[in-house]
């Protein structure tokens, strides 16, 4: 019989359940329930929880004898609610989901820079507009959260001969930026091409992002954000478009997910809107991580990143 139950708890039981036990590992029980009957008809044989935040939060107070739980996202603030329990150890993932955020902010940093869109609709009017190719090289790029995520995100900017600047807690040096701001968000984002926000939900993070600090970026700057959404001002931010204090917006992101069909945001111009899937992916390194923090569960020793429920990463 096996010492240990982990009950899978994510939009992909079937892909999770294969892959759990590809990995082979000893004296373990895996129970993928396609159904949320399932789920808790079973929680209660768990003591390791494998799961997608959003939708574990509403289990994890009936998982009374879950010891441990290794979030399949790097941000975990869906279980860290005053109401839910935080008597376990959790533990996210990292060094992960850094390269598809930084695919998917210059996706847009190229497609903006190239003029993707409006050569499409000259093409459709069998337009030829030939003008000067601008180039992303000698731009500033402004990361709002320079930890492992901005700074491959930076990483990618520096290859392509942007100038970096971050944003952080902490006024320390951190590797592919020119310069950290850990004091003046303000003054950080004044100086961006384009700001890019990786932030975490905290408390700190509220509304971050709301009327003055989009004031204080040039008019011409992007925001993206790939963070989370309650770090913007949604209004403050329709405002600063409508008004033209910032050229464009992409939101992967938002304050309530879906977004309703009736946000006024899907009608903002110069917003670009994607149902939360820049870091949507499956990756060996999220099983990876899994079965080493199994082996030092199993062990008694110390999990990789294990998650400060007071900070909220």
């Amino acid at each position: 019989m096996a010492k240990n139950t982990v009950i899978v708890i994510t939009r992909n039981q079937e892909e999770y359940e294969r892959r759990l036990g590809a990995l082979g590992l000893p004296d373990l029980e895996v129970l993928a329930p396609r159904d949320e009957q399932g789920i808790r008809e079973n929680i209660g044989r768990a003591n390791i929880m494998l799961a997608t935040p959003p939708l574990a939060h509403g289990y994890i107070n009936a998982a009374k004898n879950v010891k441990w739980m290794q979030s399949t996202y790097a941000g975990v603030d869906a279980m860290n609610a005053e109401s839910l329990r935080k008597d376990y150890v959790l533990t996210n993932i990292r060094e992960v989901y850094g390269p598809p955020l930084a695919e998917y902010a210059f996706a847009y940093i190229l497609a903006f820079r190239k003029e993707l869109a409006e050569n499409l609709a000259y093409q459709k009017k069998h337009e030829w507009k030939q003008r000067v190719a601008r180039m992303v090289a000698g731009q500033t790029l402004c990361v709002v959260g320079a930890g492992s995520i901005g700074k491959e995100i930076a990483r990618v900017g520096k290859a392509f001969g942007m100038r970096t600047v971050g944003y952080r807690s902490t006024n320390e040096p951190v590797e592919f930026f020119d310069e950290i701001y850990a004091s003046d968000l303000k003054k950080c984002v004044a100086l961006g091409d384009y700001v890019v926000s990786v932030l975490p939900n905290t408390k700190q993070t509220d509304d971050i992002f709301n009327a003055g600090v989009f004031a204080s970026m040039k008019n011409t700057a992007v925001f993206i954000n790939v963070g989370r959404g309650n770090s913007v001002n949604e209004t403050d931010l329709i405002a600063a478009l409508n008004e033209r204090k910032i050229a464009k917006a992409v939101l992967d992101v938002f304050k309530k997910e879906p977004l309703p069909s009736d946000s006024p945001l899907w009608d903002v111009e110069n917003l670009d809107i994607t149902p939360h899937m820049a870091g949507y992916i499956f990756t060996n390194r999220e099983f990876e991580i899994f079965a080493e923090n199994y082996r030092r569960f199993c062990a008694g020793e110390d999990l990789l990143y294990r998650v400060d429920f007071a900070k909220g990463y």
